[in-house]
């Protein structure tokens, strides 16, 4: 699909690759995964490791109240928990280009386990994650188009909305982004990757 609010899989690949340049410059942990060959067959991948405490985790999983928010502190840690008062948690985010809307798509999912696919968080627990309700668009479950497993995704419906008023961006996928991470496990963008918008990197 082309046409205002929309990108191309080459502009896709493109805004990626510069975006992929800074991930390396300030070690972010940024990867290309898929074929870049075919449009569509290749996504934007990031892995971190975290730990909460665990009387977070229980006192989450004994609720039983529908609006009963879901409270943890996220303590970034490349080791391994030092204590059972510690459980790992996953996450994982994954920009991906849809062919059928020609915009940027966020799948993302959070396993409270050491591996991935292990407990995976549910869609109400993302919404209420970091005390921050989603605001922007409908979260869902949905099949990955590529690795074909179960992970939350922001519906793409209202993307072209919002590269329509980018225009000017040197880099729209970071735009994109900027404006759709908070609703997405509280992704954090690094304030390098905003260069990219007003100027070639």
């Amino acid at each position: 699909m082309d046409g205002p609010g929309t990108i191309t899989w080459e502009e896709f690949l493109e805004d990626a690759e510069r975006f992929l340049v800074v991930s390396d410059r300030i070690s972010d942990g940024w990867e290309f995964h898929g074929d870049k060959d075919i449009p569509g067959q290749a996504y934007l991948f990031r892995r971190t490791k975290c730990f909460v405490p665990s009387d977070s985790v229980m006192r989450n999983d004994e609720s039983t109240g529908d609006d009963e928010e879901f409270h943890v502190k996220f303590q970034e840690d490349p080791h391994e928990a030092r204590s059972t008062l510690e459980t790992p948690f996953i996450t994982e985010h994954h920009i991906l280009w849809s062919m059928s809307y020609g915009v940027p798509v966020l799948f993302f999912n959070r396993w409270r386990s050491d591996f991935p696919g292990i407990n995976p968080m549910s869609v109400n627990e993302a919404q209420t994650v970091h005390d921050s309700k989603l605001n922007y668009m409908e979260l869902s479950q949905a099949i990955h188009p590529i690795v074909g497993t179960p992970f939350l995704q922001l519906h793409p419906c209202l993307s072209q909305e919002l590269l329509r008023s980018m225009s000017k961006s040197k880099n729209k996928l970071v735009s994109w982004l900027s404006c759709v991470a908070p609703a997405a496990l509280n992704l954090k963008i690094h304030p390098e990757y905003y260069k990219l918008t007003y100027r070639e990197v």
